[in-house]
């Protein structure tokens, strides 16, 4: 006989055809199967939360995207981006306005065809939205019920001055025409204006002026300028003459500075030349895949976000103009500021820099290929210092960061030992949770959700699935109190109707079982005891599980959005079931394959869990497992300890262990135990 622990599950779920590599360490720390529960990096499982109803979207018949919106760690918002509109979800509740109590939303340009495919980046209160059919947009929160949608205007943010004057003082023997522009500065930010209309006066040649000779240049004053910079002409060019913080300045012969130049007027986005992607670095705001030149990038000024005019000669601080030059056109996708720029392709993965490490215009930049894999629409996260990004055929996953030793950005594919999950169907949405448990929730094309718990440093990469009553379509996560929340559009068939609901899942922490939510599309009731629980409309005809002072009911169906229990509860959860389940691999020894075993007896590890979880036997019959006296006696206990468990089994050439909770209650599982008799090679 056999004694065997398997003491952690950070391998997650591996694919069947790794079934016999028992030689592989990745083998020790996997699992056949881990649904609806997922890898902590401790190397311990859970079941995973339940979704909590935040609301049914606007228009059930079309797809619905979220976004999150997060200006500080208290101030968050989920956009539900919808066929032409927004809405705005804050801390699990739509937001509506305090007159009509109906959701708080605009109008957008956007169809539902073209949402999946839109990019964003967000600075302060603003979020930035870019696609190739759509001039890009700004998304601006002006207060927690009032939202604004505005096309970009690409240009400086303050005026140039008007009414610009010049007028000469002193002689005119050997006449001579001077030209000059202005610009203002804007105050805070100093930003700089576009050139005034050009002013020309007569005046005597430079070299004959006098000590009291002098040319003025009068202007009007420009809101919210603080200073203005004067320039003249010389062959052609204007180069810079002086700044003055009134609105009258005087050449008196001041040597124009030729490195310092009045700015030309630059849109790289006019004639609809759309830009696809945008994200912001070192100060700069950065657009990607123009609709006419898919490999170029532009970058604003330094310290603006739509100021993209250059000087001549350029300045450091000028916008940046560049296009990747390789074999074949692969559009931009994706653009990540690290400590490098990086550019995620549809052929393969860039880093853009100065040569001499300062991203600017005046620089020489150089665009730097590190690998070829490729990139699909679906954004990139960034977990520490990696870049999680989906390849470009859409099932692979892959992790890319900065190597010390090759000076490069690689990384390795995160998807493999799991592939079975993806084949067949490629990730249309994902999102990522640093906090509490750093998990990647990837919403399939199936309707299904892959979720990997990622924690490079600890060398844990462990893959579960999940599924739901419904159908997965869209994922973003914010951040809510001290938790890192997922979101999701789940598309549901209820009384023969589609619905597509916004769910949330509740937190995992949970110290007491009346505390836990393990049920999807849920409602919980805290309160008075009541018999009759109403404002279920949402699950009309269908048959729920509810959860009524910890004692479980199954299979009540749910009619004119009400169903009554038979004993008044005061805390209440209802909502739609589903199984965690996990299975271990076969034990496999050197020479055990094919060998028939049995396994004797089971001891199961948890912590802060239910006992009434069941085990399956490889007859496929559930046994509950018994629970204790404490456990009996107190429907809020929680054990932390060993488990020993009816090992329910017959003679096999798999020894495995499988657990399931059908109920609505919280389950760890630490480790897992087993002693096994292998049959005699003869018997």
């Amino acid at each position: 006989m056999v004694r065997y622990t398997q003491k952690s599950f950070t391998g997650g779920v591996l694919s069947p055809s790794l079934y016999a590599r028992n030689d592989l360490a990745k083998y020790e720390v996997g699992l056949k199967i881990l649904k609806n529960g997922f890898v902590r990096a401790e190397g311990c499982v859970s079941n995973r939360s339940g979704l909590e109803l935040v609301c049914e979207v606007k228009d059930s018949s079309s797809p619905v995207r979220l976004i999150p919106f997060s200006f500080n760690t208290e101030q968050t918002y989920i956009i539900e981006l919808g066929n032409k509109y927004a809405r705005f979800i804050k801390d699990a509740g739509q937001i509506l306005t305090p007159e009509t109590l109906k959701p708080v939303e605009i109008t957008t340009p956007y169809l539902s065809k073209d949402l999946f495919n839109i990019k964003y980046a967000q600075n302060a209160d603003v979020l930035t939205l870019c696609h190739n059919n759509y001039q890009p947009y700004e998304l601006s929160r002006l207060s927690h019920y009032n939202w604004s949608l505005t096309g970009i205007d690409f240009k400086p943010q303050i005026l140039p001055p008007e009414n610009v004057t010049a007028s000469w003082t002193g002689g005119n023997e050997h006449p001579n025409t001077y030209k000059y522009v202005v610009t203002a500065v804007k105050a805070d930010s100093y930003e700089e204006s576009n050139r005034s209309n050009e002013v020309s006066v007569v005046g005597e040649i430079e070299s004959n002026w006098g000590t009291t000779e002098f040319i003025t240049i009068n202007f009007s004053a420009v809101q919210g300028a603080v200073e203005y910079n004067i320039y003249r002409s010389v062959n052609g060019i204007f180069a810079y003459v002086g700044t003055t913080s009134s609105t009258t300045f005087k050449d008196d012969k001041i040597e124009p500075d030729l490195t310092s130049t009045a700015p030309v007027f630059t849109n790289p986005f006019e004639k609809n030349n759309n830009p696809a992607c945008v994200n912001y670095f070192q100060q700069r705001k950065v657009f990607a895949c123009l609709k006419n030149s898919p490999q170029q990038l532009v970058a604003s000024q330094t310290a603006t976000n739509n100021n993209f005019n250059i000087s001549r000669p350029l300045a450091a601080s000028d916008s940046i103009n560049i296009t990747l030059s390789e074999r074949e056109v692969n559009e931009i996708r994706h653009i990540i500021a690290m400590n490098d720029l990086i550019l995620l392709t549809s052929g393969g993965e860039w880093k853009l820099n100065g040569s001499d490490g300062a991203f600017s215009a005046s620089s020489s930049l150089v665009a730097s290929p590190q690998s070829f894999y490729g990139c699909s629409h679906v954004a990139p996260v960034v977990s520490g210092n990696m870049i999680l990004f989906v390849q470009s055929g859409g099932s692979v996953i892959r992790d890319l960061g900065y190597t010390y030793m090759s000076n490069s950005y690689d990384g390795e594919e995160l998807s493999i030992f799991a592939n079975h999950l993806f084949e067949g169907k490629q990730v249309v949405d994902m999102a990522y949770s640093k906090e509490p448990y750093r998990i990647l929730w990837c919403v399939m094309s199936d309707g299904t959700l892959n979720a990997l718990t990622y924690n490079k440093k600890q060398e844990v990469s462990g893959w579960h699935q999940h599924d739901t009553k419904g159908k997965f379509e869209a994922v973003a996560v914010v951040r809510e109190n001290f938790e890192d929340v997922p979101y999701f559009v789940v598309k549901r068939e209820i009384n023969g109707k589609t619905k597509r609901f916004i769910e949330r899942m509740a937190s995992r922490i949970v110290d007491k079982t009346e505390n836990g939510i393990f049920l999807d599309c849920s409602l919980k009731y805290n309160g008075d005891p009541i018999q009759k629980i109403s404002g279920l409309n949402h699950l009309e005809g269908e048959k729920i599980t509810i959860l009524a002072d910890n004692s479980v009911i199954c299979d009540k169906k749910v009619v004119n959005g009400s169903v009554s229990l038979d004993s008044p509860a005061s805390n209440i959860l209802a909502g739609l079931p589903y199984e965690f389940e996990l299975e271990t691999l076969n034990l496999q020894g050197e020479n055990t394959h094919g060998l028939l075993k049995i396994v004797n007896s089971i001891c199961v590890q948890v912590d802060k869990s239910r006992e009434d979880f069941f085990m399956l036997g490889n007859d496929s019959k559930l046994v509950e497992n018994p629970r204790s006296i404490k456990s009996i006696n107190d429907s809020n206990y929680l054990h932390s300890g060993n488990i020993n468990v009816f090992a329910f089994s017959n003679y096999t050439d798999e020894a495995v262990v499988h657990i399931k909770q059908l109920y609505p209650f919280p389950l760890t599982i630490n480790s897992i135990s087993m002693d096994v008799s292998v049959a005699d090679i003869n018997d």
